[in-house]
């Protein structure tokens, strides 16, 4: 333990909390990660006392940010790219810690007391076990049950027989929890290297079609399907990678984006268990609507180009969803096309007044420089000669 001290030790914010003040205690992910020797930039404290008491007192400064959340015992400091949040602790440390997700979660340090594991947590971490704490833990707060096979794709271990039977038997009870609260864990999910193995034990529990609202052999394709689309996307050239994992939005990657698409396909977003936000919503009801265009038959470019537009910003999601590099490339060209000629050439070649209607010729303009019939602006002169 004394390579834990020394690890903890080592980050500056820890040591000046622990330098300046007694009665706190370092809690959670942290000190999981900590002890299976992986650095997390988000630091949580329990501390026994006035907890903007104990932090005002610690961070004078105004190089810190600091912000009270109203209604909660909770502060938060921001200092670069750490983040700890401090919690006031009301009555005894291991009652405390008895009321926490799971046993990785439920254990505690402090340079006078040590290591404080009255649950197993640390062998849990040691052997990569994902442990529920109690039932009643779960009833507390549902949101656990999904919490479970987030940190199976986020940590790679193993989910707990045990805890897996607590699921299912209370897996009506993620309802009760707040669609927005859903939606940030099944994000997080999708964001994570694992997240195929995890919405595989998800769909075996059937805690799935507590979010996603089409029948369970649905949710099971659209698995299958996501193994295909991995496969596919790792298939791509490195260019087509570095999208990937841009931001999209409510803390939703790109490739995770890509991944909603392909799980949720066949779904109405307004209808599940969750709270996408408009752009996410709009990007989801697009690739159904153009998946299912797709699945009904061979395309011709003509065609494949109306789908293209419609799609609008989501060009690349639905290139990639189809799995065929012969699309992907052509989206590529759609996406790389530059105007061969501008509106007010079109108004001044053809003779035309400003209105809707250059709007439609530009369109077909676009369309058939896409289909290879116009390459430059001579061609475009050409065609709106025999056009208009």
């Amino acid at each position: 333990m004394r390579n834990l001290r020394q690890s903890l030790l080592k980050e500056p914010l820890i040591l000046r909390v622990f330098r300046e003040r007694k009665g706190a205690y370092l809690v959670g992910g942290y000190l999981r990660d900590a002890l299976r020797g992986v650095r997390s930039g988000d630091i949580d404290f329990v501390v026994r006392d006035d907890v903007k008491e104990f932090v005002a007192r610690i961070f004078p400064e105004t190089d810190k940010t600091v912000i009270s959340f109203k209604d909660s015992l909770l502060v938060r400091v921001v200092a670069g790219e750490v983040f700890a949040d401090f919690s006031e602790l009301k009555g005894e440390l291991k009652k405390d810690l008895s009321r926490r997700d799971f046993t990785m979660n439920a254990i505690a340090w402090s340079p006078e007391e040590g290591l404080i594991d009255p649950l197993g947590g640390s062998d849990d971490i040691a052997r990569g076990r994902i442990r529920a704490v109690s039932e009643d833990n779960f009833v507390a707060d549902p949101l656990r049950l999904l919490r479970a096979y987030r940190f199976v794709a986020e940590l790679g271990w193993e989910l707990q027989q045990s805890t897996r039977k607590m699921i299912r038997k209370l897996k009506g009870l993620l309802r009760e929890a707040a669609a927005e609260r859903i939606t940030q864990e099944l994000f997080k999910l999708l964001n994570s290297e694992r997240y195929l193995r995890a919405l595989k034990l998800a769909w075996k529990d059937s805690l799935l079609e507590e979010i996603i609202i089409f029948k369970n052999t649905k949710i099971r394709d659209n698995i299958k399907a996501l193994s295909r689309l991995d496969r596919f996307l790792r298939g791509l050239p490195r260019e087509c990678h570095k999208a990937f994992g841009e931001t999209f939005s409510q803390g939703l990657s790109y490739l995770g984006l890509l991944r909603a698409e392909q799980l949720f396909h066949g779904s109405d977003p307004g209808k599940n268990g969750l709270s996408p936000s408009g752009p996410v919503r709009r990007r989801l009801q697009v690739a159904t609507k153009l998946l299912d265009l797709y699945g009904k038959g061979r395309l011709d470019d003509s065609r494949l180009f109306d789908l293209f537009e419609e799609a609008g910003d989501g060009v690349r999601d639905f290139a990639f969803l189809t799995t065929s590099k012969k699309i992907v490339k052509k989206a590529g060209h759609f996406l790389g096309m530059r105007p061969v000629m501008r509106a007010e050439k079109v108004i001044e070649v053809a003779g035309l007044e400003a209105g809707p209607q250059i709007g439609r010729v530009l369109s077909e303009m676009k369309k058939q420089q896409f289909l290879g019939e116009i390459r430059d602006e001579t061609d475009a002169a050409v065609w709106l000669g025999k056009r208009v």
